[in-house]
């Protein structure tokens, strides 16, 4: 297995090494590329945009081709960076770990059976629960009781709404929990949130204009609104039920652009924030790395859901796209409970302490194990 990982990744990373030479061509690229903070703040920005304009020209692509290639992917980089990496006690990843089985589990039955009432109260019930043992396992580490009663106060009112209005809070958390990705980056991983200001900023102003309507117009004039067999009409009627048209419209081209959003924040930013030092790493160090999170079963398991995910979008990529969102769903429920914990732990408002294994001399040895060219690009 780890042969055949380096030997997979060897062409990426002479690709890279191709790069970097262009790269040292110009004094921009430079001085970009050799500060983390500028590097970041690019990538970003760059992504905010590409985004927005996917959003407003071809927002159905945009919903169907996220989650098909990123969905799998993005939450494994989920469990990586909030549960494998952050040092839990073992009893609270045994309650994150039966958690998010259960969850699973519960959407596998609404697969099966219908969105029956009592399914939908019992997955929000898992979650009122979950948020318990969240603020009780964060107590637990802080003492911080005024935290945890804040925490407990949130908890509560959260889990009175999903359970009094099951279906109304499943349609605001699709919409919501694609922010709580940047929530979690900036009070857990980013060191400096000013010098993303431009990034955060885009964001911002993107998720105004298309939920203001401002480009709907322009969408349905000259957009490509029916892709991979989803019209954008049905995604509207999905994510805006009972919204006039354009109304409904502009929210789901908003919800398209804040998805993406939240797939590179998690494939993208935090992963480069989450790394030790000002450096970067190769792809064969990436490698390594996520072999010491997941191990080999782990992430054997990762590729192997990947590419059933790809194969199965090759029958039907709208059938796909909607099974992997109803099965990984769990992650947002992951999001929630994890950030209740780190607030109540001391963590939110700074960056979330370096998990014990990328500490440690061993993983240190590795990364020395093949020297840093000057100025890189992070690998993913």
């Amino acid at each position: 297995m780890p042969r055949l990982i380096e030997r997979g990744v060897a062409p990426l990373d002479s690709a890279r090494r191709h790069l970097f030479r262009l790269l040292r061509r110009s004094e921009l690229a430079i001085a970009i590329v050799a500060r983390p903070d500028r590097r970041i703040a690019v990538l970003a920005s760059a992504h905010a945009l590409g985004a927005f304009a996917m959003a407003v020209f071809a927002p159905s692509a945009l919903l169907v081709l996220g989650p098909v290639l990123l969905g799998v992917l993005h939450v494994a980089a989920d469990v990586r960076y909030l549960v494998l990496r952050r040092g839990l006690p073992p009893w609270w990843r045994g309650v994150v770990w039966t958690a998010c089985a259960a969850l699973v589990g519960v959407r596998g039955a609404q697969e099966l059976f219908g969105s029956a009432a009592a399914l939908l109260r019992a997955e929000h019930a898992l979650l009122a629960a979950w948020l318990g043992a969240a603020v009780v396992a964060g107590a637990f580490a802080s003492r911080a009781w005024r935290r945890a009663a804040l925490a407990t106060a949130a908890a509560v009112a959260l889990s009175a709404a999903a359970l009094a209005a099951p279906r109304g809070f499943r349609l605001v958390l699709a919409h919501t929990h694609n922010l709580v990705a940047l929530a979690l980056w900036l009070t857990l991983f980013r060191r400096r949130v000013r010098a993303v200001a431009w990034p955060l900023a885009l964001v911002l102003t993107g998720t105004a204009l298309l939920a203001s309507g401002a480009m709907t117009s322009l969408t349905l004039r000259a957009g490509w609104l029916d892709a991979f067999g989803l019209h954008l009409f049905l995604a509207s009627d999905w994510l805006a039920p009972g919204l006039p048209t354009r109304s409904a419209v502009a929210l789901t081209a908003c919800y398209a652009f804040l998805q993406s959003v939240h797939y590179a924040v998690w494939l993208l930013l935090i992963p480069q924030d989450d790394h030790p030092g000002q450096r970067t790493t190769t792809f064969r160090m990436s490698a390594r790395s996520l072999r010491r999170d997941f191990g080999d079963a782990g992430l054997a398991a990762v590729a192997v859901l990947a590419v059933l995910v790809l194969l199965g979008a090759l029958r039907s990529a709208l059938g796909t796209r909607n099974m992997v969102l109803s099965l990984a769903s769990f992650h947002g429920y992951l999001e929630l409970a994890l950030l209740a914990y780190f607030y109540v732990r001391g963590d939110v408002g700074r960056r979330a302490v370096q998990a014990p294994r990328e500490r440690s001399g061993r993983a240190r040895g590795v990364d020395r194990g093949e020297p840093e060219l000057a100025a890189q690009p992070a690998a993913p």
